[in-house]
């Protein structure tokens, strides 16, 4: 079944803002914050379907999301590695500090590689999400999730420095997001009046955006972003509920897009498919933007993040090989013939 080009619209958007958030700051830096990653659990839960066989599932997220992982951290540490070995060869602590933090992965990769925590993160989320939606009733896995949402609340403000390999702990975080997508999904497939729903988030969203702008130019104390990657969840319950809506109303947007303006949907949606591509790249492309033009040429840089990691996306689908380990195509990685299908759901 081919997949509505809305979602793709949706992710697409949704890695436009994570480019754009880790180029530039102030206002956008805080607005983009409040919901930017907590999106693409939200989707991946609205699009979500229990596993029959959980063993498989396993397995294929694995190809899907850890090879690609794995590959380009790869890339990325061996030549991190060589300027090590070249430089410091005799200073063994930074040495066993560097292979160390690159074992760990989440918050301790360098700058580069910042947002490959959310790789490994979504695979944990996903695995906890298949094994609990069929084993339990929806009132104890609301119960579940609001117990998990709790300890995010504790991981960050009574134990802000406990982390877990790969950013395991902020699943406790992300998952809350992941079960609302799917009830929103199972929601609107019911009586539920959809344009009431969407009225609500979008509401509560501009709300919650204006409180954002209010509380970064009189300089207050509330604080609503999300910064996921180092436990950083905002206000309880209130920057849940901010993020909830602005993921809402943001997929009213896409699909608003997607229906009424296709040549902006169709450039929106291809970003969407090499989301994960320009999750692992962006950032290093940034920095090289910001060496050759100046830390300041901030539209230079989301540029060259955002497009030259779409090019080598667009480069990745021409192989087999490429397509197996920097793509994640179960189908290419087994070695059956036909071409790639777009970015896992």
């Amino acid at each position: 079944m081919q997949r509505e080009q809305w979602i793709d619209v949706y992710r697409g958007i949704g890695i436009i803002m994570v480019v754009w958030g880790h180029v530039y700051g102030g206002y956008s830096f805080d607005l983009i914050f409040l919901f930017h990653m907590p999106l693409f659990f939200f989707i991946s839960g609205y699009l979500f379907r229990p596993p029959p066989d959980y063993r498989d599932f396993i397995r294929r997220k694995a190809i899907q999301l850890l090879i690609p992982y794995a590959a380009f951290l790869l890339l990325f540490m061996i030549p991190q590695a060589t300027n090590l070995l070249l430089h410091l060869p005799q200073d063994s602590r930074a040495i066993i500090r560097f292979f160390k933090a690159f074992l760990l992965g989440g918050r301790a990769l360098p700058t580069a590689e910042t947002a490959f925590w959310f790789t490994t993160c979504f695979f944990t989320v996903l695995l906890m999400e298949a094994f609990l939606i069929r084993r339990c009733s929806r009132r104890v896995l609301l119960w579940l999730h609001a117990g998990m949402l709790a300890l995010s609340y504790l991981n960050n403000f009574v134990f802000p420095e406990f982390w877990l390999i790969g950013n395991a702990n902020v699943a406790l975080a992300a998952a809350p997001f992941f079960y609302a997508g799917y009830l929103f999904h199972a929601a609107l497939q019911s009586d539920f009046e959809v344009r009431r729903i969407y009225l609500w988030a979008t509401g509560a969203a501009l709300f919650f955006m204006a409180v954002v702008i209010a509380n970064h130019h009189f300089d207050g104390g509330l604080y609503l972003p999300y910064d996921m990657k180092v436990s950083h969840y905002g206000t309880p319950v209130l920057s849940f509920i901010a993020a909830l809506a602005c993921c809402i109303s943001l997929l009213w947007i896409a699909r608003r897009i997607s229906a009424s303006y296709p040549r902006l949907s169709q450039a929106l949606a291809g970003l969407g498919q090499a989301a994960i591509v320009i999750l692992f790249l962006h950032q290093a492309l940034s920095m090289a933007a910001a060496w050759l033009f100046g830390e300041d040429q901030f539209f230079i840089r989301f540029t060259v993040a955002l497009l030259g990691s779409y090019w080598l996306y667009r480069q990745c689908r021409r192989w087999r090989w490429t397509r197996a380990f920097l793509l994640g195509s179960e189908k290419d990685f087994r070695g059956d013939p036909g071409t790639a299908t777009a970015l896992q759901r």
